[in-house]
């Protein structure tokens, strides 16, 4: 009976087109990864827990754009799974989730590894599979843009003379439906385009349609559209920096965001700005808004009839942000560093930025962004964990890579460098930002005049130092307190410990709002 099921769940999943299986083993689900392991073409990474699974394989599908299947064993093992289809469902991502599960009968039991799994991720799941021998199931064929859960419950014994498949043998073409274009307005206010969230791919999609528009253009280091890149058109002299300088010399009385959801605080206030006119362009239906008024959510077709507009660009002050200036005068305050990483990457990195303060100091060195360079990030729910599990992912398809957080993300995922003996050779730079805490909560108007106390607590203040979990998982390691200590990094994987100037990183700052 198990032998019926497993074949039928590992058929169906290579006719979604998956290639790649992340798993945690454990005794439930050991019968499935016996015919994984005896099964042609599908690739499999091995973890000791599932957490850093789920987001290994978030890494993979954005860097690759393939549905990745992640398998666990039952119990609280599956509830690891959450925060990592939290983050696929707002990125739109097709993870799909294999939960080995005890039968049915046992559920509301209390019996050993039987804690409900059937709708345990709830909305987060575009649909949940529950399969059971004798049961009848119609497998879908195409994943679309949301997470799938696929629960197998096992009888015992659990045999491990399990047959394989071929993936390959499976595997079709299902392209994806167009979404119709419904019938939409632009105001002849003055305009800019929000850019950010973009796979390469849609980014090289994105800058004909730019050109042709000849709008200011805000563009976030995630918009992968900084940097030559020899397959499009030159935008360069359309592109400004994302950062709140740049918000606050312009007026704009209409953006159009194209992609994910932007970082800044700018938009956020849109909140209260009713009437500043919000068309989104994304192959996502979330507005990134709670207001009604003036806010229109279009499929990614609409970029086709949107460069034939003609539209008001709206105009900049003459005074353009001097970040070249402030990085010489401040160069070892944290967004100064952020200038000298991006100094160091070469064409064709591949770039995963962290949340919180990461994103937004790099995003005002993104004139220094090299040809070709990729950039990612976790931005669906803009959580810290999992972000260095998700760019091992992204670094597996990668000649060189780099990681770049803050150091209470790094704490989140501990167990992550598991991995690297599995991936292939490549040089991998794991940039930890130590700077005692998370110091993104001294930038939140609203928490600057608590109680030191409190302010001490909510930052979560430290000493450690990071060179001990460089050694545990035989990394090499840079305690970078000048930039020339970014020069000669080794060729390898590399975990380089930066500690930025505290005072001149506040007087950056104070310098900037002037």
């Amino acid at each position: 009976m198990n032998a019926r099921i497993i074949r039928s769940t590992l058929t169906a999943l290579a006719r979604m087109g998956v290639a790649e299986v992340c798993l945690a083993a454990g005794a439930r689900n050991a019968p499935l990864i016996t015919a994984l392991m005896a099964s042609e073409g599908v690739k499999i990474w091995s973890f000791f827990e599932e957490r850093s699974a789920a987001f290994f394989a978030l890494g993979r599908i954005q860097a690759d754009r393939q549905p990745v299947a992640v398998l666990t064993t039952s119990g609280t093992a599956a509830a690891e799974l959450l925060p990592a289809v939290i983050e696929a469902h707002y990125q739109g991502l097709p993870l799909v989730l294999v939960t080995a599960d005890r039968p049915r009968r046992y559920r509301e039991t209390g019996a050993p590894q039987a804690i409900e799994q059937k709708d345990l991720f709830g909305a987060y799941v575009s649909a949940c599979l529950d399969v059971e021998s004798g049961s009848h199931l119609s497998w879908p064929t195409r994943l679309d843009t949301r997470p799938l859960h696929i629960n197998i419950c096992l009888e015992e014994p659990l045999d491990s003379t399990q047959e394989g498949i071929d993936f390959l043998a499976y595997h079709q073409p299902h392209p994806c439906k167009s979404s119709k274009l419904p019938p939409y307005l632009l105001s002849g206010e003055a305009t800019a385009v929000i850019v950010s969230g973009l796979h390469p791919t849609e980014a090289r999609e994105l800058a004909p349609v730019l050109l042709s528009l000849g709008l200011p253009v805000i563009a976030e280091l995630t918009s992968n559209l900084w940097g030559f890149w020899p397959d499009r058109p030159a935008i360069d002299h359309l592109l400004l920096p994302a950062s709140e300088f740049t918000f606050r010399t312009m007026k704009i009385a209409q953006v159009i965001r194209i992609g994910g959801i932007p970082s800044s605080r700018w938009w956020r206030d849109l909140e209260n700005q009713p009437h500043i006119w919000v068309t989104n362009i994304s192959r996502l239906n979330f507005p990134g808004l709670a207001r009604i008024p003036n806010v229109q959510t279009l499929p990614w077709s609409a970029l086709e009839s949107l460069g034939t507009r003609k539209l008001l660009p709206a105009l900049m002050k003459p005074e353009e942000p001097a970040m070249t200036h402030w990085f010489q005068e401040f160069p070892l305050s944290e967004p100064a560093w952020m200038g000298a990483l991006m100094g160091q990457m070469q064409a064709f990195d591949r770039v995963f930025i962290g949340n919180s303060l990461p994103i937004r100091e790099m995003n005002l060195a993104v004139h220094g962004a090299g040809q070709g360079i990729e950039f990612f990030a976790n931005r669906g729910a803009n959580g810290i964990d999992g972000l260095v599990s998700t760019w091992l992912g992204a670094s597996a398809s990668s000649r060189c890579s780099w990681l770049i957080v803050g150091d209470l993300s790094a704490l989140y995922d501990l167990a992550a460098p598991w991995i690297m003996p599995q991936l292939p050779q490549g040089n991998r730079r794991l940039v930890v930002i130590n700077n005692g805490g998370g110091k993104i909560f001294s930038h939140v108007s609203s928490l600057r005049e608590l109680p030191e106390e409190v302010r001490h607590v909510i930052e979560n203040n430290h000493r450690l130092s990071f060179a001990p979990w460089a050694q545990m998982w035989g990394m090499a390691y840079v305690c970078a307190t000048q930039p020339e200590h970014l020069l000669n990094l080794p060729e390898s994987a590399v975990l380089i410990e930066v500690i930025p100037d505290a005072h001149q990183t506040e007087d950056f700052y104070a310098a900037m709002s002037v």
